[in-house]
């Protein structure tokens, strides 16, 4: 299958998910021929992964693997093209684009530019791993779009400082809940780089806190049925608590600016959310569960379980749930960034 069939059958809102499958099967097997690089889950368990100080940088082959969370590729290259399109009616000339951890096969961009002509775009690939850098430029080559203009830059997206403001910056960097990866302080970091009129993808993250039954929920997702938060909520299946953490392009370096030092562990932390345990019947079949929910663009959305990036992450912490009691829910930033519950009175 060649690119252009594939851009064609991604962006096709009538695309099947068996079409769609076959569309990002076919691009990553394009990828992976002409770069060597072969998707692998783990590679070898943390192998080429580039520890950082805001958070991990997960390996090439890692990163090509996500190829295969199709829902999750096929939104955010939906968004992505929709939103190059909007920024070429804001803005006269060339739309710079900024795409940071775009590892080896620049998923979320490489399919859309022969959508545009060269003429139209400025692309810059950040990358921390020069091998991931290298397989883009190798699949550019051999895919025929060497006569666009891409520039490719090895560095630290949670410190790079960018010469021209963006247009658009596209950043993917993220595990459920905000776990493990860099994408807070990607974009706490280049968010304040974007041109006043440009556009961030995604433009939302949302993390919530509720209480859910999770082993009725998983069970229910597997055998096909479909979810939804404001349903369940109003049918008392699921109990929300409180939005622990919103993430905007707009937000997020104001939230670095006023995050806290924890005198006891010393890590830095954003302001806490406080939380209390609701007097539920049958409150033992619930479990603290948090739900990732993501606004790449405008109508694209991830919501429940409909990514990896967006699968529920249970909270052993508040085991077993006691009603009256109150929880401190704080983000964590540093090398390992992910959500700290413990147990206190709200000030």
């Amino acid at each position: 299958m060649k690119l252009t069939h594939i851009s064609d059958t991604l962006l096709d809102e009538a695309s099947s998910p068996a079409l769609l499958r076959e569309a990002l099967d076919a691009f990553s097997d394009l990828c992976s021929a002409a770069s060597g690089i072969v998707p692998d889950r783990s590679f070898d368990a943390w192998a080429g992964d580039s520890l950082l100080d805001n958070g991990v940088a997960i390996n090439p082959q890692a990163a090509a693997h996500c190829v295969t969370d199709y829902q999750r590729s096929v939104i955010y290259i939906r968004g992505a093209y929709a939103a190059i399109k909007a920024a070429r009616e804001r803005f006269n000339g060339p739309i710079q684009i900024l795409y940071p951890g775009c590892g080896p096969f620049a998923t979320l961009l490489l399919p859309l530019l022969e959508k545009f002509h060269p003429d139209e775009l400025e692309v810059h690939l950040l990358d921390i791993h020069q091998q991931s850098l290298e397989s883009v430029s190798a699949l550019i080559q051999i895919v025929g779009l060497d006569g666009y203009r891409i520039t490719y830059v090895q560095d630290d997206a949670c410190h790079y400082q960018h010469p021209t403001r963006p247009h658009v910056i596209i950043v993917e960097t993220m595990q459920k809940s905000l776990e493990q990866e860099p994408q807070f302080a990607v974009t706490a970091n280049l968010a304040p780089q974007l041109h006043e009129r440009g556009i961030f993808i995604p433009q939302k993250i949302e993390v919530e806190l509720c209480l859910a039954d999770l082993d009725s929920e998983t069970a229910a997702f597997k055998q096909g049925a479909t979810l939804d938060p404001d349903m369940l909520t109003k049918t008392g299946k699921r109990h929300p608590l409180d939005t622990v953490l919103s993430l905007t392009p707009q937000r997020a370096a104001a939230l670095l600016q006023n995050a806290q030092q924890d005198d006891t562990t010393g890590a830095i932390t954003l302001n806490p959310v406080y939380v209390t345990i609701p007097p539920l019947a049958k409150l033992e079949n619930f479990d603290a569960v948090l739900f990732t929910r993501v606004q790449a663009f405008e109508q694209y959305q991830l919501l429940d379980y409909e990514s990896e990036i967006t699968l529920p992450l249970r909270c052993s912490e508040l085991a077993p749930l006691r009603a009256g009691t109150s929880y401190r829910v704080s983000f964590r930033l540093g090398s390992y960034p992910k959500f700290c519950i413990d147990q206190g009175e709200d000030e």
